[in-house]
């Protein structure tokens, strides 16, 4: 597995921007920090007590989203249209997710999903590994994962083999859940669900322990391209159409695999 998780750095804009920013940078660099620090880590009990709320009070079908932001645009393709057709109607009636990102060619091999909710990609990427593969979701939900749960022996009878399993837990906590081990994993998908996570370090560390050697991580997400307000963060009320922003310019991480 190779992966460098590095700081941002502006390759595409131009140097006298470069220098004008850096100078700036060191003059003002620890009350930034500082700064920078409070703003960006929120309060994560308060963070995963709206979302469980959200996830498992308030929404109880997928018309019931409050925002068509983190909505899957595109139709997918034939074989995935075909594989959605064999999971069980509760399950694509509690989907939220923007974008299923499953490769191709994953027969055989082992999945996580992190923020599984009510399984859907779950019992897609199950037939897609076949008999042989495995497919594990993790969620924090309760309510979501109880309908998972519920439907497995369903799914188990519609695809002929029962190859996953589903987790309650965080996704910024999986050092918690005892069966995942150290590069156990082949692929590592998440589906509109990092951006809900205030930990997003803690998350991208453990995809990094959890991965086989070649592992590889997908993710289909939404994410701000500059700063939102603190009073916009500290707003429920405002910031519903902004609630699943993924800030990943605030992180500034990103990950190259090869």
């Amino acid at each position: 597995f190779a992966a460098t998780i590095y700081q941002y750095t502006e390759a595409f804009t131009p140097s006298t921007l470069q220098s004008s920013r850096r100078n700036h940078q060191s003059a003002t660099a620890t009350t930034s920090s500082l700064s920078v620090a409070q703003d960006m880590f929120v309060d994560k009990t308060a963070t995963h007590s709206s979302v469980t709320t959200y996830y498992g009070e308030t929404l109880q079908k997928s018309s019931d989203l409050k925002t068509n932001a983190c909505c899957t645009a595109a139709s997918p393709f034939p074989h995935i249209a075909e594989a959605i057709k064999n999971v069980h109607p509760d399950v694509i009636s509690k989907y939220y997710g923007c974008g299923f990102c499953v490769p191709d060619e994953v027969e055989g091999m082992t999945i996580l999903d992190l923020g599984c909710g009510a399984g859907r990609d779950v019992y897609i990427a199950s037939q897609l590994v076949g008999p042989n593969g495995r497919v594990i979701g993790v969620d924090m939900t309760e309510e979501q994962l109880k309908v998972a749960k519920e439907t497995q022996p369903y799914h188990a009878e519609k695809f002929g083999y029962d190859n996953v399993e589903f987790h309650l837990g965080l996704i910024e906590k999986l050092d918690d859940i005892p069966s995942l081990k150290d590069g156990s994993v082949d692929i590592i998908i998440s589906n509109c669900v990092i951006n809900l996570c205030p930990d997003k370090e803690s998350v991208l560390k453990s995809c990094h322990r959890l991965l086989k050697p070649g592992g590889e991580l997908y993710f289909s997400d939404v994410y701000a391209n500059r700063r939102v307000p603190q009073e916009l963060r500290e707003d429920e009320g405002k910031i519903e159409s902004l609630f699943r922003l993924f800030l990943l310019s605030e992180t500034g991480v990103k990950i190259w695999m090869s």
